[in-house]
């Protein structure tokens, strides 16, 4: 058994160590045990970090941060087997400080962040699986690692990532289901930066991110994108796991799929292929989030569900914050009740990322009723703008109702207007 720490934290995410952060920032005696050899091995993710948030606990961290580019272009594709309608827009106020948000490696990216909870004391032990939770009555008082080793604590925080096995041992949350998850992979592609910036219109330094909807995961719930990194470029193809069961759906091909699309394919050519991974995501949404806090006990990050569209890293580090913050104060109160613990969801409930999840609390459902909203809507989509853009020998009054026939014959118009609503309040794809 080790000495005695005030908390000990399970991950060394984003999450992880921001917890970590501010509980040492305040004085306290804090362990940050990590599965990885090194916080950010096991780790990828859709590509970009949204400033605001890391800057409210690390202020002017592009200054120090191993960041890739700023990003000041963004995009929707709504791509079809050979077109693709685009919805976007480029900021270059984007690439000044305080920016809006950069693309990330997160195995260079979360060693950082360990880093500066190292750097205001906590303790890091990497390689350090923990499979069990150290329980004093109701209270939990520590971990139990693999090897055996015992770290004893007032105070746990699970950071655990997507499966969260220790909090559902814990009783936080029942078994989830397959639709209750996203698997991705990312292809990553060396790229000379100056070609990279001549190829997608990019000043040096400077960053773009692209989403896909449509063909790439036609068939299937899912998306996909790209997003330029310094010296390379990045392509990530996901659905939602049940998907890869149900409908026989094989994550590399339609990977294949997204990298061989013409269009996708020329903003590859001549970048070589570096790098495969493949990352699980929470998507249960509002009305899975787990039981968040305990005697001693606190639930953090993907554990606790916290993915609100494209905002998923940012929001475990805020939550993360936050449960240092709860640790913190229950540590000067001398009581890590269930009660004082509670501190914590109060103060998650009042913040921008859990209101949206709550407004948007019937996202599982939306998928499951929409399955083809996305694959019919890009469809649509393109059929209509090839029809629009070609120049032919016919009255304005004539091309619109060649492409109002057109659209009828995909599907009716009050469907499509259903799919382009409900999909404006649950893709939350920027």
């Amino acid at each position: 058994m080790s000495e005695h720490y005030d908390a000990v934290v399970v991950g060394a995410g984003p999450a992880g160590s921001a917890a970590a952060y501010a509980m040492a920032k305040n004085g306290l005696k804090v362990a940050l045990l990590e599965r990885g050899e090194y916080p950010g091995a096991k780790n990828m993710f859709g590509g970009t970090l949204y400033s605001e948030a890391v800057a409210s606990l690390f202020p002017a961290f592009w200054e120090s941060a191993p960041l890739e580019r700023p990003v000041v272009r963004d995009e929707v594709w709504f791509l079809d087997d050979s077109s693709a309608v685009t919805l976007g827009f480029t900021g270059l106020h984007y690439a000044q400080p305080p920016y809006n948000k950069f693309t990330v490696l997160r195995s260079r990216f979360d060693q950082w962040l360990a880093w500066q909870a190292q750097q205001a004391g906590a303790l890091l032990f990497p390689s350090c699986l923990v499979t069990d939770l150290r329980w004093e009555g109701s209270f939990a008082a520590g971990v139990v690692t693999e090897q055996g080793d015992i770290f004893p604590a007032s105070a746990v925080v699970l950071a655990e990532g997507a499966l969260a096995l220790l909090a559902e041992k814990a009783g936080m949350r029942g078994p989830l289901e397959a639709h209750s998850f996203t698997i991705y992979v990312r292809l990553t592609f060396s790229l000379p930066a100056a070609r990279l910036e001549e190829r997608f219109q990019l000043e040096p330094g400077e960053g773009a991110d692209l989403v896909f909807i449509g063909y790439p995961t036609a068939g299937s719930i899912g998306k996909a994108g790209l997003f330029t990194n310094k010296d390379s470029v990045s392509l990530i193809t996901g659905v939602y796991l049940d998907e890869l069961v149900q409908k026989g759906a094989s994550l590399p091909e339609l990977a294949w799929r997204t990298r061989s699309h013409p269009l996708v394919r020329r903003l590859l050519d001549g970048a070589i292929l570096e790098e495969y991974q493949a990352h699980m995501l929470p998507k249960g949404g509002f009305r899975q989030i787990p039981r968040l806090y305990g005697d001693g006990l606190l639930v953090a990050g993907d554990a606790a569900m916290l993915i609100s569209g494209r905002h998923g890293a940012d929001l475990a580090l805020l939550s993360g914050q936050l449960a240092g913050e709860t640790v913190a104060q229950a540590k000067a109160k001398g009581d890590f009740s269930r009660k004082m613990m509670a501190v914590y969801a109060e103060k998650l409930k009042n913040t921008f990322y859990y209101k949206n999840m709550q407004a948007a609390g019937d996202a599982l459902d939306y998928y499951k009723q929409h399955q083809d909203a996305d694959f019919l809507l890009s469809k649509a989509l393109n059929g209509a703008a090839y029809r629009f853009f070609a120049e032919r020998m016919l009255t304005d009054r004539e091309k619109r109702e060649m492409v109002l026939k057109e659209l009828a014959g995909i599907q009716t118009p009050i469907k499509d207007f259903s799919d382009i609503w409900q999909g404006l309040q649950h893709w939350r794809v920027l």
